[in-house]
């Protein structure tokens, strides 16, 4: 039998999941409106932060680091202020 213990950790867990960010990488960086760089890869860190790094046609590199919320923490200086979130399937 449930204990109300138990119920209102489960309760919690559901909430905490529920309210969690969901951000995706975009997929281009644009530098003055014209899209440079594509996705390469993109990946979720241990702290949840999301990882998304890009190339251009040239070989060039940025990264770009988000919080679970799609705000920029860390990276270069093109990446966008916030990651795109996603609707569903989070």
């Amino acid at each position: 039998m449930f204990t109300s213990r138990f119920a209102f950790l489960a309760l919690l867990t559901f909430l905490a999941r529920a309210n969690a960010g969901c951000a995706t990488c975009d997929d281009t960086v644009e530098v003055d409106g014209v899209a440079i760089y594509t996705l390469a890869n993109s990946t979720v860190e241990y702290n949840g932060y999301l990882l998304c790094t890009y190339t251009s046609k040239v070989g060039t590199e940025i990264t770009c680091e988000y919080s679970d919320s799609g705000v920029y923490v860390d990276g270069d200086e093109l990446c966008p202020a916030i990651a795109r979130g996603q609707t569903a399937g989070c």
